[in-house]
């Protein structure tokens, strides 16, 4: 696990300082080693600068340095991330000729490239954010995984294309203005995290999951940019498995679940599960013990609040499987006191992300510099509410539309006093799509609201504006086609951004073998229906697990995992946010009307679960934000 970064042109002024700073920026990506190449302006191809900062997780000897070329010099790469199944790709170009120098899966994706060109990304399973160059001709490959777990941010012009890991760095190389993006801003408001491929700054876009792109130098200084989606039908067609009853699908998934859990735990240095006590983590803690000998370490954050804590659960799982299991108790004063640090470590505004700050600083203070998480089994698995509540909306859907808008209108007018409330009349005046009740179910700020609060309106932002994984042949297949909204929205735009900028922050590798290539296909090719059957929650997991987990674990109400928020911004942070709100500068200079953010938190203390604490939090983490990396309109 890395951060990268790269600067191309052929007008580029200052550009080793630039790329010194983009480096200095990522530090805490790669505190390893550190790589920079410099490619001078040739005439026949532009100055380009790549930085690697690397966080050693295999092979971790001198022959890892990046940037790494191929023996030849044709080719150089800069490389973040992990390939699961490096190994029988090594051995597969071995057979084919290929001499490898290292033992690092970097040698490995840097040969298939220079063999199989753009084809190699057919052959990948794992998390990857990459860039390679033609030292002939100048031209530079860059590719993102399949489902958006590694990021990658770039901003160009006509002459010049910049990089980086992290939107931080990026800001650093200084070839763009600090100017933020009000269609950043509407998304933030609307969800609680930018929705990709945008992002808050002008100018700057995320890769999309799933795509390349190319930068080609052109006669006259001009550099041709194309971005290409490479799984665009990727999770479309049938599956291997088409035919199979239930019971033979189950088997499967175990199967495959197990192979993933396997190839997750390559790693030259020591790793240990995140253990909430939940189905999902618990599961990773399950599948370790089918494949692995060894005793983990598991780590779990509690509270002293009992009705946020799952600290039960997490010791009962921990007992079972043996672990050496450490708990991490996180009060109001110790949040308190790591607030600023945490608030720090954002690298796009976000509502979430503060828990796994915790979590992650626990764990590589214990010396774990790998460590794997449940994410992703509430998206695959029909964990949330919203997957029960898409059918609900989707039996209305023989109800004439004036009818549900004209009972939407009155409920609006007779109970609009909650959150809930509001969402509900919201649900009742859509299309009853499944993609509608996912917007609304994650909705921050409604577009009328976001309208009330901003001096110049906003712009809304639909689902199918929003970064897709791809269309499949199966849509009337509700439950699926929620897995799809949440996979592209919820947890690829807030969870994998906020997993890896805050785990990174410690210089800690996060693992997800549930957002797995092979392991979503699979999953997603299989009837919804199997997933919400009976009362038991994700049935098709379970039944997958077979009885490796207690039946406490199987048979417990959903929590999810929250800090809180609502008790403490009453009380210990209640002086900190309350100083943010009630300077105007800070809303005002960000294109917020006078006066209206400061109304939200005063609502919010009025009346907090009328507004709820994600409102006002997302706001003062917007404005804390935009004042670190002095970001205005």
């Amino acid at each position: 696990m890395c951060g990268i970064a790269g600067i191309i042109g052929n007008q580029v002024t200052e550009g080793e300082a630039r790329l010194a700073r983009m480096s200095a920026a990522l530090v805490h990506r790669g505190p390893d080693d550190e790589g920079v190449t410099v490619w001078p302006d040739s005439g026949r191809t532009p100055f380009t600068g790549f930085v690697h900062r690397r966080l050693s997780i295999i092979d971790l000897s001198a022959a890892g340095h990046q940037p790494m070329s191929t023996s030849d010099g044709r080719f150089s790469i800069i490389y973040n991330g992990e390939i699961y199944n490096y190994r029988e790709l090594r051995r597969e170009l071995q057979t084919e000729g290929a001499s490898f120098a290292s033992h690092t899966d970097t040698e490995v994706i840097l040969q298939l490239y220079a063999r199989r060109g753009v084809d190699c990304l057919r052959w990948l399973r794992g998390m990857f954010a990459f860039a390679v160059r033609d030292n002939q001709t100048g031209e530079i490959f860059i590719a993102r995984d399949h489902l958006g777990i590694k990021p990658l941010y770039y901003f160009r012009t006509t002459g010049t294309f910049s990089f980086a890991s992290e939107l931080r760095a990026l800001l650093e190389s200084g070839l763009m203005p600090r100017r933020l993006s009000t269609a950043g801003l509407t998304s933030y408001l609307q969800s609680g995290s930018v929705a990709s491929p945008g992002t808050m700054i002008e100018g700057v876009a995320l890769l999309q999951a799933g795509h390349y792109l190319t930068v080609a130098p052109q006669p006259g200084g001009a550099l041709e940019v194309k971005e290409v989606s490479y799984t665009k039908d990727w999770l479309a067609g049938s599956s291997a498995l088409d035919g199979l009853d239930r019971p033979a699908a189950v088997e499967a998934l175990r199967d495959a679940l197990k192979e993933s859990v396997r190839l997750h735990l390559v790693s030259d240095v020591p790793l240990a599960p995140f253990l909430s006590g939940g189905i999902d983590s618990s599961a990773i803690v399950a599948l370790m013990s089918e494949v692995s000998d060894e005793r983990p370490k598991t780590f779990s954050v509690v509270f002293a609040e009992q009705k946020f804590s799952e600290a039960p659960y997490a010791r009962r799982v921990a007992e079972k499987f043996k672990t050496d299991h450490h708990e991490i108790q996180l009060s109001e004063q110790r949040l308190y006191e790591m607030l600023p640090a945490a608030l720090a470590a954002i690298d796009q505004p976000t509502m979430d992300g503060i828990n796994t700050f915790v979590v992650a600083k626990a764990v590589r203070d214990a010396g774990i510099t790998v460590a794997l998480s449940g994410l992703g089994g509430d998206e695959l698995f029909a964990g949330y509410p919203t997957f029960r509540r898409a059918l609900k909306m989707r039996s209305l859907s023989h109800v004439p539309a004036p009818l549900r808008k004209g009972v939407a209108a009155l409920g609006a007018r007779v109970l609009n006093r909650s959150t809930q409330q509001r969402k509900l009349w919201q649900w009742l005046e859509g299309d009853t799509s499944p993609e509608a009740s996912c917007e609304v179910s994650r909705q921050l700020l409604s577009f009328k609201e976001i309208e009330s609060v901003l001096a110049g309106g906003g712009h809304y932002f639909s689902a199918a504006e929003i970064d897709s994984f791809g269309e499949t042949e199966n849509g009337s297949d509700t439950i699926n086609s929620v897995s799809r909204c949440e996979l592209r929205g919820y947890m690829a735009n807030t969870l994998l951004r906020d997993t890896d900028c805050m785990s990174m922050a410690h210089s800690l590798e996060v693992r997800v073998p549930f957002v797995d290539s092979e392991i979503v296909k699979f999953v997603l090719s299989l009837p919804g229906g199997w997933k919400l059957n009976g009362g038991r929650p994700k049935p098709l997991l379970q039944d997958a697990l077979g009885d490796l987990l207690p039946t406490e674990i199987t048979n417990r109400p959903k929590m999810g995992f929250t800090l809180p928020f609502e008790n403490w911004m009453q009380s210990r942070l209640r002086g900190e946010i309350n100083e943010t709100f009630e300077d105007p500068h800070r809303f005002e200079s960000i294109g917020f009307r006078p006066g209206a953010a400061r109304e939200i938190w005063q609502r919010f203390l009025r009346s907090p679960r009328s507004v709820g604490w994600s409102r006002p939090w997302a706001l003062y983490v917007l404005a804390r934000w935009c004042a670190q990396h002095q970001v205005t309109l």
